[in-house]
């Protein structure tokens, strides 16, 4: 009987023990800090939109710039897409950390009633174990040594009995603090669902005045000659400027191979003197205006090509406004073709090369204001509507490395970044950048 009293009452210290180390506090956090990282990107898109939505109301006060609110229009609904897109990622996170916090409250109650549980067993011990009780233990010690670690052991029941009815207590505190965190959660969450309800009504709004300009504009019809005449007129220059570039490159290249024919042909020359002369004459490279080499060349175009998918977007913004290939003007109904896209970017911001390689080219187009040509071994990107050019023709250019900036309101494009890809043929730039 006496050794079981002592079995039961180490059993109930043991039960004691701290329980496995909780992660909650680390994991919300790191959810918090995913939401912080979210609501940045929702505020430069607000920043975005505000900055659209003083063109659009200036687009509207004159008539005979309704087209020009449109094509405002087109990239307000753009940031105000993404916008919607950032709100629900960020209602998603917080659902996250509601499930966590959820899962986390149910973990406590079950730790809380296990607590409670090994409680009421060291009280039903201890009334069924009065005080004299617990003398008699101590007078039926076989030896004053087993006298001694029994008071022992009941000291420690005491202690044990003071120390478990803390931790319940601490427990429920803790339990108290987690449902505080879920009630806000909760309230941020509502918080942000009526934001995505309040972003879709203005969006909402904002297609119909769309429609509406665009009923009022379709009878403009003389503008569609126009609009088809400045596409095609931007597009051959674009090309011609691309073709001329690759016809440069290719005629560099052909002397180069002609230099190494007539190489291999001088080493074969029997008189020595002869054969010595011709090899030194053949044997030095072309050396091109950027001083680059071919080896240089093929680094470029290997990194570029490794790179699909992954490159990195040339402005700090990843909302594009006009999109690669053909499209359908909805006013017109015409079809055009586009051989890049246009990104939408706060006032002369920040452009950057997207890989490395040199600049080939630097030429003013027809609609596209300024353009920067970076040749990458076979692969080319340019960088059109810049409001200022930083760099020079012939200048080697690392990754990241600033070409310029981006255009203002007063540029062909507006507040636009043209960025194109080109590889034998036009490429989507959205299958090359970053997703």
């Amino acid at each position: 009987m006496k050794s079981r009293i002592l079995i039961l009452l180490t059993f109930l210290i043991g039960c004691t023990a701290t329980l496995s180390a909780q992660t909650y506090d680390e994991k919300r956090k790191e959810i918090l800090s995913k939401q912080n990282n979210t609501r940045a990107e929702i505020n430069v898109l607000d920043a975005r939109i505000k900055s659209y939505q003083k063109r659009v109301a200036e687009a509207e006060a004159k008539f005979n710039q309704s087209y020009r609110q449109y094509e405002s229009l087109n990239g307000l609904i753009a940031l105000q897409d993404d916008k919607i897109e950032s709100l629900t990622k960020e209602q998603q996170q917080i659902q996250e950390e509601i499930n966590l916090t959820e899962q986390e409250i149910g973990i406590r109650q079950e730790e809380l009633k296990v607590l409670i549980e090994n409680y009421k067993k060291i009280l039903l011990f201890a009334y069924k174990n009065s005080r004299s009780s617990n003398l008699e233990l101590l007078l039926t010690s076989g030896s004053f040594n087993q006298m001694l670690i029994r008071a022992q052991y009941l000291k420690k029941f005491e202690e044990q009995k003071a120390k478990q009815a803390e931790q319940i207590r601490r427990r429920r505190n803790e339990l108290d603090e987690i449902q505080i965190d879920l009630r806000q959660s909760l309230n941020r969450n509502q918080v942000v669902l009526q934001e995505i309800k309040s972003e879709k009504e203005i969006l909402n709004g904002q297609r119909s005045q769309q429609k509406q300009t665009v009923e009022t504009i379709r009878s403009q019809r003389s503008d569609l000659v126009a609009e088809l005449t400045k596409s095609r007129q931007q597009k051959e220059a674009l090309q011609n400027a691309f073709t001329d570039l690759i016809a440069e490159a290719e005629r560099i290249q052909e002397l180069e191979n002609e230099r190494l024919i007539k190489l291999a042909r001088a080493r074969e020359i029997a008189d020595e003197n002869i054969r010595n002369r011709e090899v030194a004459k053949y044997s030095k490279s072309l050396v091109r205006d950027a001083a680059v080499s071919n080896e240089m060349l093929l680094d470029n175009e290997r990194m570029f090509a490794a790179a699909k998918g992954t490159l990195p977007w040339p402005v700090n913004s990843k909302t594009v406004s006009k999109n690669f290939g053909r499209t359908r003007n909805p006013v017109y109904g015409t079809v055009t073709e586009y051989l890049g896209i246009n990104i939408v970017t706060d006032p002369a911001a920040s452009v950057k090369v997207v890989s490395d390689g040199y600049v080939s080219q630097i030429s003013p187009i027809s609609g596209f204001g300024d353009v920067v040509f970076v040749k990458h071994g076979s692969y080319y990107t340019a960088y059109g509507n810049l409001s200022r050019i930083d760099v020079q023709k012939n200048q080697v250019l690392n990754s990241g490395d600033r070409i310029g900036l981006s255009g203002v309101a007063q540029s062909p494009l507006g507040e636009n970044l043209l960025f194109v890809v080109r590889h034998k043929d036009y490429q989507n730039p959205l299958n090359w950048l970053q997703k």
